[in-house]
């Protein structure tokens, strides 16, 4: 009776292991997919591309092409703050303003060995200086006088 019970319980056992096995990558994903949906939803702050005012991309555009220069040249301390205030600039606009005129007043004085990056560098600053201040004047953000 005993021995009864332990092969059925084997059997049943191997039955269920061979159906797990044939079904594994397909068992696998739907319990992934289970666990997911427990998960609770992250909400993204950051604004989508399209969403952004063409003044903005246009900063975030100089950004683009001025962090690797930056990073070419050694400074990666300069690359950083510059992405986190572009980072600002595209989830929150008046404050992501702030964060990259405090940048830009560091970066009119920087000094590049290469006279060709060097020109390269300002013309970028400009650029986004430009952008910046149009952007923060068409928020009302600049102080009159």
């Amino acid at each position: 009776m005993v021995l009864e019970v332990v092969v059925g319980l084997t059997s049943s056992l191997l039955v269920l292991v061979g159906i797990a096995i044939i079904a594994g990558p397909s068992l696998l994903r739907s319990v992934g997919l289970a666990r997911n949906r427990l998960r609770p939803i992250r909400v993204r702050r950051q604004a989508a591309t399209g969403e952004l005012h063409p003044t903005t991309l246009r900063a975030l555009a100089a950004t683009a092409r001025l962090m690797p220069i930056l990073k070419e040249h050694g400074f990666e301390r300069h690359a950083a703050a510059l992405r986190m205030a572009s980072r600002r600039l595209q989830v929150e606009e008046a404050s992501g303003i702030r964060a990259m005129r405090d940048v830009l007043r560091h970066l009119r004085g920087l000094r590049l060995d290469d006279a060709d990056d060097q020109k390269i560098v300002q013309g970028l600053v400009t650029q986004l200086q430009k952008a910046v201040d149009d952007r923060a004047e068409q928020l009302e953000l600049l102080p009159r006088g």
